[in-house]
């Protein structure tokens, strides 16, 4: 037997659950391994004390206790109140817009989806616009597409975050930006 494998048994060997030939193989190699030998006498010494510990009864109105003294606590100071999102009649507007642009451009950009509506299918001006949007995009350079998608992107970010954010944040937003524009 190994020193791992012992003493891993060397618990169930002190709550008498091993079976006679574990418990043989495990007093043993703890008679020939000093290791094992300190750590069974270490384990029998917690239990020895623990077994000495007399339990302390509970007051019978320990519930009552202490829901009294957390209801007289009140809140923390600095902790905030859990956050309800209600997003107001502009924010809705704002990521229904948004969801129909994403909506609207990735059914005019698939033939098969666009084939299916009258107004897309290549004869009216809202789809002779979009191709020329993408037919632009696609014949730019690259380097110069890149920028512009990310300047959109990021523009697209701040409004979706300020969209999101609530009036007070946007309103402290709005403060700090005007404070560092060199033009008023």
């Amino acid at each position: 037997m190994q020193c791992q494998e012992a003493r891993q048994q060397l618990q169930l060997y002190l709550d008498w659950r091993l079976t006679l030939a574990q418990t043989r193989a495990l007093e043993a190699h703890v008679a020939g391994c000093a290791g094992c030998r300190h750590e069974l006498a270490f384990l029998e010494e917690v239990s020895h004390r623990l077994d000495m510990v007399q339990p302390v009864a509970e007051p019978e109105n320990l519930h009552a206790q202490i829901m009294q003294r957390v209801a007289m606590a009140g809140p923390r100071r600095g902790s905030q109140p859990f956050f309800h999102w209600r997003p107001s009649l502009v924010e809705w507007l704002a990521a229904i817009l948004l969801a129909t642009v994403a909506t609207l451009g990735t059914i005019l950009e698939q033939p098969s989806l666009r084939a299916l509506l009258p107004i897309a299918n290549g004869h009216d001006s809202l789809s002779i616009a979009f191709m020329n949007f993408v037919h632009t995009l696609t014949s730019m350079d690259s380097r110069a597409l890149m920028l512009t998608l990310w300047i959109c992107g990021t523009l697209l970010g701040i409004c979706i975050t300020l969209a999101f954010a609530g009036t007070e944040v946007r309103s402290r937003w709005f403060k700090a930006m005007m404070d560092r524009l060199p033009v008023r």
